[in-house]
């Protein structure tokens, strides 16, 4: 079953279960992975798609998380922030990628700065999107300049 056909089963299920944070986050969910898969050549969102829309929709809740205080709003965000990562595959463990980085810079003829692009190549064919990018930026740049 696709990640877009289970979303729209759990949706389905959460309206029957008047579970309305957990129906209306799903349904909106759904509405904007469909729109991937239609702007891109009117066909069925890919699991990829779907899950870059989930990290998208999880990315904005913890940036309103940051400013929102009412409480009622931050528990609601919560929440939606557990169910987004329940549909998301886990992440890589931090060790686990620093790791392969250093295995990575170790096998490199040149370790300058120019390498970046080619260890952050080899950690998206390795782990694809699960791992954080952003802080595996960091690492490497790091075990370069080591």
């Amino acid at each position: 079953m696709s990640l877009l056909a289970q979303l729209k089963k759990d949706a389905l299920l959460a309206r029957k279960a008047a579970a309305p944070v957990r129906a209306t986050l799903l349904s909106t969910l759904i509405a904007e992975a469909e729109m991937v898969g239609k702007n891109a050549g009117n066909r069925e969102s890919t699991d990829d798609e779907v899950q870059q829309t989930i990290r998208k929709f999880l990315k904005n809740n913890q940036e309103a998380m940051a400013v929102i205080k009412d409480e009622a709003r931050l528990a609601t965000l919560r929440e939606e922030s557990a169910i987004l990562t329940g549909y998301l595959p886990p992440m890589a463990d931090e060790a686990e990628v620093k790791a392969f980085i250093a295995t990575t810079v170790a096998g490199l003829a040149d370790r300058s700065p120019k390498s970046m692009g080619a260890v952050m190549a080899a950690l998206k064919a390795k782990y694809g999107n699960g791992f954080d990018a952003r802080q595996a930026n960091g690492w490497v740049r790091d075990a370069l300049a080591g």
